[in-house]
């Protein structure tokens, strides 16, 4: 298999229950390591750290339903049907066992796998998680969304569709988002604002909020026994890093571990979010 860099990752496609999944994989040997992303977001947000995973071992990123390059169909954007999404194309490659990592909504989803599919996930890695229902931010967008039917959803696609628009917009967002300015590069501006003008993806995203529910993730964390690395900014502003320290007395194996940056630790300090993570899965050895 060739050698992927952080820059160049070679895209590959699967079908896993007739939707075509985007994924990168590189490196080989070892329990193989499923990188999942957040919302509004696409294995990109891995660059920064994916050649220093590939070198331990076989690493795959993949976009989930709705993102990046993977297909983007109407239909079930639950939490559960996007960790269903990654079961089966573990499947597809034949990882019968993985180390998860999920950022964001991808921790909400990484839990999801977890909880329902124990047995093929070995350790988590869980990056500034959406979980608890008291994340008042979380649960914003549904309530304004979820009573809306049809015509809710055309207004807030056309909403959607005007603010993606300008790049300038994307960037005042990431000044939010992120805790530490310089990691808003202009490249890094155009990748996402390229990646949410996509009407397809917009869709996705109105659709996966109208169907947010962290209930099942918060109340099925007791069935969630996996080593754990919980790895928050500390400068978090999206999600506070309150919500950090209750996930780790919440899990009875996990271990919290804060970085000076916001919402996104891969992209933000991705060498010292790659060391924390390989120094884990050394220690973590399963």
């Amino acid at each position: 298999m060739r050698v992927v860099t952080e820059r160049e990752v070679a895209p590959c496609f699967a079908e896993v229950d007739g939707v075509r999944i985007a994924y990168c994989e590189a490196g080989a040997g070892g329990e193989p390591l499923i990188l999942v992303h957040g919302l509004c977001s696409m294995s990109y947000t891995w660059q920064g750290v994916f050649a220093a995973f590939a070198a331990r071992g076989r690493t795959i990123a993949l976009d989930l339903k709705g993102f990046g390059a993977s297909d983007k169909p109407a239909g079930d954007y639950r939490l559960d049907a996007q960790a269903e999404i990654v079961a089966g194309l573990m499947a597809r490659l034949g990882v019968r066992q993985a180390t998860v990592v999920g950022s964001s909504m991808g921790g909400a989803v990484a839990l999801r796998l977890a909880a329902r599919w124990g047995e093929r996930v070995t350790r988590l890695v869980l990056v500034d998680p959406a979980v608890y229902r008291a994340h008042l931010r979380s649960q914003l967008a549904r309530w304004v969304l979820a009573p809306s039917g049809a015509v809710g959803r055309l207004l807030a696609f056309r909403a959607f569709n005007l603010f993606a628009r300008s790049p300038l917009v994307i960037e005042n967002r990431m000044r939010f988002v992120y805790g530490r300015r310089e990691a808003i590069t202009p490249e890094r501006i155009a990748a996402y604002h390229a990646a949410v003008n996509d009407a397809g993806c917009q869709r996705a995203i109105i659709a996966t909020l109208q169907a947010w529910d962290l209930g099942a993730v918060e109340r099925d964390l007791r069935l969630v026994r996996q080593p754990a690395l919980i790895v928050w900014g500390a400068r978090d502003r999206f999600i506070s890093p309150h919500f950090g320290h209750r996930l780790a007395r919440d899990l009875p194996q996990a271990e919290l571990r804060l970085l000076p940056c916001g919402h996104v630790p891969q992209e933000e300090m991705p060498a010292e979010f790659a060391g924390l993570v390989l120094d884990f899965l050394a220690r973590r050895a399963s």
